[in-house]
């Protein structure tokens, strides 16, 4: 895993003190395998994705037949 890196010129002067004419480099504080661990099924993800798009498609239909229905009891509350 490759951390940043800042180029002498770019550090303050306190530092510049301290590390000399090198750049400020981070060491990693933590193994990257012990934080991340992702069991990836890839087909199940994109199964899934699928599902949750015809969920809100579906939702956002049902949304849009309420507000139309809604218009027109409305249109027919309304005296004239």
């Amino acid at each position: 895993m490759e951390l940043p890196k800042i180029k002498n010129e770019d550090l303050p002067q306190e530092l510049r003190e301290i590390l000399g004419d090198s750049d400020a480099e981070f060491e990693s504080i933590v193994d990257p395998t012990d934080i991340i661990d992702i069991q990836f099924d890839p087909d199940s993800y994109f199964e899934e994705r699928h599902r949750t798009a015809q969920l809100l498609i579906e939702s956002r239909k049902k949304s849009q037949e309420y507000a139309i229905k809604a218009r027109k009891e409305k249109k027919t509350e309304l005296p004239e």
